[in-house]
């Protein structure tokens, strides 16, 4: 924290060459086949919250999913412009890691050095949970570009000690903490960054007035987040998974010989940084960063309710990129080195790059808009649509229609109950097949959208800690085929995808 200045002019031009390389490959690597995976359950929710009109979005955040309220409000206006297909709702993501990945350059140059910043902003783009960050149809990745600026915020304000800075930061907290409440726990990660670097300490009374400023701005927002705590009750409570989660799924999803490499990077440089007796001051700001929201979100879980899920931590990925670019430095001496050792990484996390963007990539294997495609190509108008409630479906499989619901046009949609804009909520109601049995003898075309077939019990484990338990399947056991039979339609034909089953009866 000596920089008293702005950088020469040569200096400032090599930084933003440095940065918009790295934020260019973070969007060419987060974008790339990101049109590939299937839509699931909660790209879903994003697709259909977002896409309502103004009243109906303001009443759907008044009741449930305000902590995605921003979010959803941004991509109701990129919808508008660019539509709802499978790369356009996710390369917003693709930019906002471009935007992080620029930000941990920007950083890196400003509490270490040029090599510092650029390894750092290249293992950044790098991270298995930044790339599949990237590939998600929702608030993520963004959440990390919020961070890691409103870190860089801090930073100039502690330097050059102007008001102006100050109420920047101000304004970037409660923007943060709107974007995504758990963005709160920065502020005493940063409270701590300031304790430890001596000479920033003179600049505590700046930060105390900008935090409460941001903090009393937001404040609105936290308290109706906390009134809609429902919907994070799903979470399970902290086990024996919890180690698991924090050494792979947190940073490095799907990518486990990637924590390990990413492991023994960090003890053999930690190593070598204690020997050289200089501990930089880039540790300062990442430690923090990394271990305070971690500490505060899991005691949370402890003595109050569980809200700990390896993806909400996001937002610390700038700082682990950090510490590893810290590490890298410190073990090699040439560029050519530490290039050689960013290739083995990324060799290591190549298998999970291409999971991510395979067609059934998403939690579950879920396929809905592959299925809406089917939908798209098959229905006719006047036929009669029905979806069942699954297993493994949160909801029921309305969320096919809910996708793009222009491929259902012209189609009788003859089991939708109470509309979730009716009642501001996230999905609507699917009415029972028997429910409706009365109606289906005006159809003589049925498409029942359902479970796929299983012998056998299925038990998947996701990375949230969730057990989902699939008992047995089939579709002519259940009382939707008898109800179906009872009024004269039979099974004409039927299409299996990934984990849902078109059937199509007539009469």
């Amino acid at each position: 924290m000596t920089v008293t200045g702005p950088l020469p002019v040569r200096d400032a031009r090599g930084l933003l060459r440095d940065s918009f390389l790295v934020f260019a490959l973070g969007v060419v690597l987060g974008a790339a086949w990101s049109w590939r995976p299937s839509f699931w359950y909660d790209e879903v929710a994003t697709l259909y919250s977002s896409q309502r009109s103004r009243p109906d979005l303001s009443n759907l955040l008044g009741h449930i999913d305000a902590v995605h309220g921003m979010y959803y409000v941004g991509m109701r206006y990129w919808f508008e412009l660019f539509g709802a297909s499978e790369f356009s709702a996710r390369f917003p993501s693709a930019l906002a890691t471009g935007a992080a990945g620029a930000g941990v350059v920007v950083l890196g140059a400003m509490i270490a050095t040029r090599r510092v910043a650029v390894l750092s902003g290249i293992l950044f783009v790098l991270l298995p949970s930044v790339t599949w960050a990237a590939v998600e149809a929702r608030g993520y990745a963004a959440t990390a570009a919020a961070a890691l600026w409103l870190t860089v915020i801090l930073l100039a304000a502690l330097r050059f000690r102007r008001w102006w800075l100050w109420t920047l930061y101000a304004v970037g907290l409660a923007v943060s903490i709107v974007l995504f409440v758990y963005l709160i726990t920065l502020a005493p990660a940063h409270l701590l960054t300031i304790l430890l670097l001596r000479e920033a300490r003179r600049s505590w009374l700046g930060w105390t007035s900008a935090t409460a400023a941001g903090v009393v701005a937001a404040a609105p927002f936290v308290a109706l987040v906390r009134r809609e705590s429902v919907q994070v009750s799903w979470i399970p409570p902290l086990d024996d998974h919890l180690p698991r989660a924090v050494a792979e799924y947190q940073w490095f999803v799907g990518a486990p010989w990637f924590a390990v490499l990413f492991a023994v990077l960090v003890v053999a440089g930690s190593v070598a940084l204690v020997r050289s007796r200089r501990l930089p001051s880039a540790l300062s700001v990442a430690l923090p960063w990394v271990a305070v929201p971690m500490a505060a979100l899991l005691a949370y879980s402890i003595l109050r309710s569980p809200v700990y899920l390896p993806r909400y931590f996001t937002f610390t990925t700038p700082a682990v990129a950090l510490i590893g670019g810290l590490c890298l430095v410190a073990l090699t001496r040439k560029w050519w080195q530490s290039a050689a050792v960013l290739a083995v990484f990324a060799v290591v996390a190549s298998p999970a790059y291409v999971a991510q963007r395979e067609q059934w990539a998403k939690p579950s294997g879920m396929d809905f808009s592959t299925v809406n495609g089917f939908a798209a190509e098959h229905l006719r108008p006047g036929d009669c649509v029905l979806f069942d409630t699954p297993a493994w479906n949160p909801t029921s499989l309305r969320l096919v229609k809910n996708v793009r619901p222009a491929a259902f046009d012209g189609t009788r949609d003859i089991g939708l109950g109470t509309t979730a804009a009716s009642r501001g909520s996230l999905w609507d109601d699917q009415l029972a097949v028997p429910d409706v049995e009365g109606t289906l003898g005006s159809c003589s075309v049925v498409w029942y959208f359902t479970d796929y077939e299983r012998d056998t019990e299925r038990i998947i484990r996701h990375t949230s800690n969730e057990v989902w338990t699939l008992p047995p399947y089939h579709f002519e056991d259940t009382d939707a085929f008898a109800a179906l039979t009872r009024s004269g339609l039979r099974v004409d034909e039927r299409r299996t995808f990934n984990v849902t089953q078109a059937v199509k009866l007539v009469r």
